[in-house]
């Protein structure tokens, strides 16, 4: 988690803890990852030369 995100989330809730926003944040990124349908405990594919 960055520190960028806690401090949006304290923008919007002064009160909200880090371990709210970190598991927000790990909620996105599965969801992000289900939707291109790749499994966010698999390795990355490496990038192909141009």
């Amino acid at each position: 988690m960055s520190s960028r995100s806690l401090a949006a989330a304290r923008m919007v809730d002064p009160d909200v803890s880090p371990a709210a926003v970190h598991a927000a944040v790990e909620a996105a990124i599965a969801e992000q990852m289900r939707q291109l349908g790749r499994n966010p405990n698999s390795p990355r594919e490496p990038r192909r030369a141009s």
